[in-house]
């Protein structure tokens, strides 16, 4: 289950890579302006990503008990629910991207650039949030290779695109940098009509009469899985933007660090990809145990999980460790940041093995549809441990960026605690259990609930 996931993670990172390469072609405006404007609209997709969370809970379930009727209906009700939130950003995304550009603080030499992308993103947010939806439920429902094939062409149709939209080709003409967002645009709508074409057939098919009659208990369920992940998102995100504020503090060497950090950052980005394949395959895994009502499968499918995840990236991680010096060079020539990069990414390597169970295990609750706890762990980690430590580093201690370093990975150890004591303890296994009608979440949508709920 998992070695697609790791492909999927890997085609969403050549994305990013080629989107930044193309722009490197351009000029540094363009680049900064497709950094910003791809955090931006990350952010836009915040929601989406929140309930596809809460959508491959319920539907893995489901799958589980092998309801192809409860799998239709959350999908149908997932992805009105998608269209309507991704209706209401797309009309002030649409009509005020200035202000929306000045609003989140964009130099003003980029603010013009800025714009024409998120004119364009915004053309495409309905297709964005429905190709996530669609892409989790394909994943919870056993049709994870698919999910990869699309994925792959959506990848491809971006890459190629970068080039002939950007710089034109034969009888299409150079757009110049918006052939970045319009690349982007046409492989995301390409993304999610092979996604439609499947989830709209077969036995599980959404069917019309799911679209028109909007189920109340089922959506309600829903957002109640997936908000959770969305604050969880929001609090990392903000937290990760509060730590580079505060390495930007440092007393000494303070330009070094964030070059240091940004650097090790996208080394770091590889050895990532394998483990949020295993928290996505754990999700899937532990929510079809759990709908087929086998506890002990779920929990021992989530250990084996954690543990494959560890082994399979102990490799990597050493690799890293031992070669730290080397790969830094790839990406500076200063020897202040090659010196500073090297510590960090060795620093971090220590945390990996921490990381690879921690984010595995989080997976296994989130599939559960412990999404409540999970985003709890994830607070406590980034805002009582991770940014008071740095506070404490930088301003009580004066440890200078070594300190923030090994800060991080004391915070990812902890949350790496946490998630297994949670992990360890029985309350994850009835997480997805409406205790007023002692169901399943999932069940309030495969029952032909009326709007009326």
């Amino acid at each position: 289950m998992s070695w697609p996931m790791i492909l999927i993670m890997f085609f969403h990172f050549s994305i990013l890579i080629t989107d930044v390469f193309v722009a490197g072609y351009l000029g540094p405006n363009v680049i900064a302006a497709v950094g910003y404007v791809g955090q931006l609209y990350f952010t836009l997709m915040i929601l989406a990503n929140g309930l596809s969370v809460g959508t491959v809970a319920m539907v893995s379930q489901a799958a589980g008990a092998g309801s192809n009727e409860g799998v239709g209906r959350i999908t149908a009700q997932s992805v009105l629910l998608g269209l309507v939130i991704a209706g209401v950003i797309t009309v002030p995304a649409r009509l005020y991207p200035e202000v929306i550009v000045r609003a989140v603080g964009m130099p003003e030499d980029i603010e013009q650039i800025a714009v024409r992308f998120l004119r364009i993103y915004a053309l495409v947010l309905v297709p964005t949030y429905v190709s996530i939806i669609t892409g989790g439920v394909l994943r919870s429902s056993g049709r994870v290779r698919l999910t990869m094939i699309n994925v792959g062409i959506a990848a491809a149709t971006n890459v190629v695109g970068n080039f002939v939209l950007t710089f034109g080709w034969g009888p299409i003409p150079a757009l110049g940098y918006e052939g970045i967002a319009w690349a982007s645009a046409i492989a995301t709508s390409i993304g999610m009509v092979l996604n439609l074409s499947y989830v709209c057939r077969g036995p599980d098919r959404i069917r019309l009469e799911a679209l028109r009659r909007p189920m109340t208990r089922c959506i309600r369920n829903l957002v109640r899985l997936g908000v959770p992940s969305a604050i969880q998102q929001t609090a990392w995100n903000a937290g990760t933007l509060v730590v580079y504020f505060l390495v930007g503090r440092i007393a000494e060497g303070k330009i070094t660090a964030l070059a240091a950090m940004t650097g090790g950052l996208r080394v770091e980005a590889i050895i990532f990809l394998p483990i949020f394949a295993f928290n996505m395959a754990a999700a899937v895994l532990t929510g079809n145990r759990l709908g087929a009502g086998d506890v002990q499968g779920a929990r021992s499918g989530a250990k084996a999980a954690a543990l494959l995840c560890l082994l399979i990236i102990a490799l990597p991680a050493a690799v890293v460790f031992v070669l730290a010096p080397h790969l830094s060079t790839l990406l500076t020539t200063d020897p202040a940041v090659l010196e500073e990069m090297t510590r960090y990414l060795r620093v971090n390597m220590v945390a990996v093995p921490f990381m690879a169970i921690g984010i595995t295990l989080s997976g296994a609750l989130q599939g559960a549809g412990d999404t409540f706890y999970t985003m709890r762990i994830v607070f406590t980690g980034m805002w009582l441990v991770r940014i008071p430590a740095i506070l404490a580093v930088i301003y009580l201690f004066h440890m200078g960026a070594w300190g923030v370093w090994w800060t991080m990975c004391l915070s990812i150890a902890v949350m790496c605690a946490l998630f297994v004591r949670r992990f360890r303890s029985n309350a994850w296994t009835t997480a997805s259990v409406d205790k007023v009608n002692n169901t399943m979440f999932w069940e309030a949508c495969a029952k032909g609930e009326s709007s009326r709920g």
